[in-house]
């Protein structure tokens, strides 16, 4: 496929897709992922594609990473402001700052942030039974007893308490977006 054919077909996702677009887009990846380590192509990482994919991208395009990440901002705040048109730019700019931080943002432990939530997001899913059979065979031995350990106390903290019901879904993604540990 030509450059000229992916970078309009990028324009599209990142400019006008539907929220129901973006869900399709976003299926068919999960599908060809799921199908790719299927053929015996090994585990998937993930974040490192989601990585490599923005590299990609910003090569075929002429993009620096500082450029990849003002796109992803202006991604985010397009979606946001689908949502709710009437947000004052303020509290708009604290969101995209919270979901989009600095590029190549790590935190305290050296653990990239979009690797942070991403080892949050598995682990619960695994603790409230929402992975398959199928998906736990792709983790290595004894990886939630590590990822549990990668944790800060204040990610635990919060992770116990939405696991065992002590708070809800939205206060714990709140929480977790809100942590220190997040922000650094």
């Amino acid at each position: 496929m030509s450059d000229q054919k992916i970078t309009g077909i990028l324009e599209y996702i990142l400019r006008h897709a539907t929220r129901h677009e973006l869900e399709l887009v976003g299926e068919a990846l999960r599908k060809r992922m799921e199908r790719e380590s299927t053929l015996g192509m090994g585990q998937i990482d993930v974040n490192q594609m989601a990585r490599d994919m923005a590299e990609d991208i910003g090569r075929r395009m002429g993009m620096n990473g500082d450029a990849v990440h003002n796109m992803s901002k202006r991604l985010v705040a397009d979606m946001i402001r689908l949502e709710k048109p009437d947000i004052p730019e303020r509290e708009l700019q604290a969101l995209i700052n919270q979901w989009v931080p600095g590029a190549g943002g790590k935190r305290q432990g050296g653990i990239p942030r979009d690797m942070l939530l991403a080892m949050i997001t598995q682990f619960v899913a695994y603790s409230l039974g929402e992975i398959s059979e199928e998906e736990k065979k792709q983790f290595p031995k004894d990886w939630h007893k590590k990822y549990w350990e990668a944790f800060p106390q204040e990610i635990q903290l919060l992770i116990r308490d939405y696991i065992l019901g002590k708070i809800g879904k939205n206060q714990f993604w709140k929480g977790i977006r809100e942590s220190p540990v997040m922000s650094k």
